[in-house]
């Protein structure tokens, strides 16, 4: 995997024993901290979190976190091959969603995959939860090295291609710094599925039923990663907004505003206030579309 590179501190967090030392080892580094319940986790497990010195090295490290057992013997999970660069989220409906293999030359960049060991990839599973939860639900691709294998999967479910052309484009640029891409995407989604309750509120949209306007996907694709110091993220999302385009922009800037806050938060400060929002914006265009044809009749 990838973890944040300085200036920023990543932070590496788990469950636990509740008040149970944890010890975490990293590169001749030790720190300690205690399990905690989290009163706010729908998952009620303690967590434990520690937040790294900032570290300028790429890497590979190896990452050991040990934990005493109720019988009195340790358990030790390591964490192998961990670089450090820039993380980026990706995220958004199906024009995020569309895997490598679907794109023009898809075929020639997963023939290349294994040129790029130094940017990892992992994709979110499509799950909804009503409530925050800190543990995905289901995981489509768990942590991985460019293959084509990781890069190849089924249609629709890893890789994201455009979130991996960024990432691959963005990784030349800055001569091979380390890369970790998270795509976490569904196809057809509407904005308020992704935005957190606060923005809904501020945007007025909470009493539409159905579905939608519950956060469900905030909750179950996003929240989860927000723990984690992340550089910055990418969007292309809207056209399952075009029909009612009103409220979106409200929305969408509420959505980004509350992304960064509780990132931010959770991260201990780690994660930037204002950390970089690339989007791809499809509603006005759609928007255009059917007025033109409406004009055309």
């Amino acid at each position: 995997m990838v973890l944040q590179r300085a200036p920023q501190r990543a932070v590496v967090w788990g469950f636990g024993d509740s008040k149970a030392l944890t010890t975490l080892t990293i590169n001749g580094r030790t720190y300690t901290t205690i399990s905690e319940a989290q009163a706010a986790n729908a998952q009620a497990e303690s967590i434990w979190s520690v937040t790294l010195d900032p570290v300028s090295d790429e890497g590979p490290f190896d990452i050991h976190v040990t934990q005493p057992l109720a019988n009195g013997t340790h358990v030790t999970i390591t964490l192998h091959d961990v670089l450090f660069g820039d993380v980026w989220i990706c995220s958004g409906q199906s024009n995020m969603q569309l895997t490598i293999g679907m794109v023009y030359n898809g075929s020639l960049e997963i023939a290349q995959a294994s040129n790029y060991p130094k940017i990892r990839v992992f994709t979110a599973s499509m799950e909804l939860s009503m409530t925050p939860i800190e543990e995905l639900l289901n995981i489509s691709l768990n942590w991985s090295l460019p293959s084509q294998q990781s890069l190849g999967g089924p249609e629709w479910t890893y890789m994201s291609a455009v979130c991996w052309l960024y990432g691959r484009m963005i990784h030349q640029a800055l001569n091979g710094r380390p890369i970790g891409l998270i795509a976490t995407s569904w196809g057809g989604t509407n904005i308020e599925d992704w935005v957190p309750p606060q923005g809904l509120e501020d945007c007025g949209s909470t009493s539409v039923a159905g579905p939608h306007n519950r956060t469900i996907l905030y909750n179950a694709m996003i929240y989860p990663f927000t723990r984690m110091v992340i550089y910055g993220s990418i969007w292309y999302q809207g056209e399952s907004n075009a029909g009612l385009p009103g409220n979106y922009s409200c929305l969408f800037a509420k959505m980004i505003y509350y992304w960064r806050q509780t990132w931010h938060e959770r991260t201990n400060g780690s994660t930037d206030l204002e950390f970089p929002f690339g989007f791809v914006q499809v509603t006005d265009l759609f928007v255009f579309c059917l007025l033109y044809f409406h004009m055309i009749l």
